[in-house]
């Protein structure tokens, strides 16, 4: 993206909050974001690459009392340093930055039942879905569904997986006492990732695979043309869930029909892109980086700022 925006005659700004706090000085004074050596208040619209968990995970260690110890510091200092960057990157955003996008829809990451719910409002077709640690609600769930079922993370960091016949055994069903799982019916056909910039499509590719889950199992990339009930549900679900940028997986049925399963915040598109030696995605994005977005509506990583 920085190339990108060079190429058009603007010099980029990079905010990489990875570096922060050890190699990089931020503070916020009164509600107003400031960076050491940088004039982030000259910068008037943002690419939002990453951020982080709302807090780090806690590794209990059984190594004696100083290992424990050490542990709950780093715990603190992960809480202090995401709670910063939060009310930082909110600052930043009060004083009329336009976050592409804004730390809020990053929350969706995290919680794939509210976008799911949010999706069925603005009518758009989703796999029928289930979450629970019931067993018995897992196995109801299966009867009723009569057909193959996948699980996988709520919070998302793992794989989607088909449900096989022992997955359904009472063993093995007991291990939702330890966490809930998200259940959903398999939609079949082919995987379509759509991009969907300033309300607009921008590119669409189908991902051959031979696996459920394509990441890093991809065989081809495709570019692919939406119908318009696809193309018109994918814009209003970037609507509906509050996002200027984002990339949707959807399926597309044998029988023409398609559900989406997901609008991701902050999806990856390099790679892709590379698959077919076009950048549409990339220079739709930075054509919002350059005028703006009228998506002012309701971090650890990068933020890329274009004057």
């Amino acid at each position: 993206m920085t190339d990108r925006i060079r190429s058009r005659g603007t010099e980029p700004v990079v905010l990489d909050l990875a570096r922060f706090p050890r190699d990089l000085q931020l503070s916020v004074r009164d509600g107003v974001a400031t960076a050491r050596d940088l004039d982030i208040a000259a910068v008037r619209t943002w690419y939002v690459r990453t951020l982080p968990l709302p807090l780090p995970f806690r590794v209990h260690h059984r190594a004696g009392p100083a290992a424990e110890r050490s542990s709950r510091l780093r715990y603190a200092a992960g809480r202090e340093r995401r709670s910063f960057v939060a009310g930082f990157v909110a600052a930043m955003q009060t004083a009329g930055a336009v976050l592409v996008n804004p730390p809020a829809t990053m929350d969706q990451h995290f919680r794939k039942l509210d976008q799911l719910d949010t999706l069925r409002r603005a009518g758009v077709p989703v796999p029928v879905t289930l979450a629970t640690n019931d067993p018995d609600a897992v196995r109801l769930f299966a009867e009723e569904a009569g057909g193959p079922l996948v699980y996988k993370p709520l919070a998302g960091g793992g794989r989607c997986r088909r449900i096989a016949p022992a997955d359904l055994d009472p063993e093995r069903l007991r291990l939702l006492a330890r966490a809930p799982v998200l259940f959903q019916a398999e939609v079949p056909g082919r995987n379509i990732r759509v991009y969907v910039v300033g309300g607009q499509v921008a590119a669409a590719y189908e991902i051959v695979s031979d696996r459920l889950d394509y990441r890093g199992a991809e065989r081809a990339v495709l570019v692919t043309t939406l119908d318009a009930g696809e193309g018109a549900a994918c814009v209003r679900a970037a609507a509906a869930c509050g996002m200027a940028f984002t990339g949707i997986d959807l399926r597309r049925r044998p029988d023409g029909g398609f559900a989406v399963l997901e609008c991701n915040p902050s999806p990856m598109f390099a790679g892709i892109q590379r698959w077919t030696g076009a950048t549409p995605v990339s220079d739709a994005l930075t054509d919002l980086l350059h005028h703006g977005s009228p998506w002012t509506a309701d971090g650890l990583g990068d933020l890329v700022g274009a004057d």
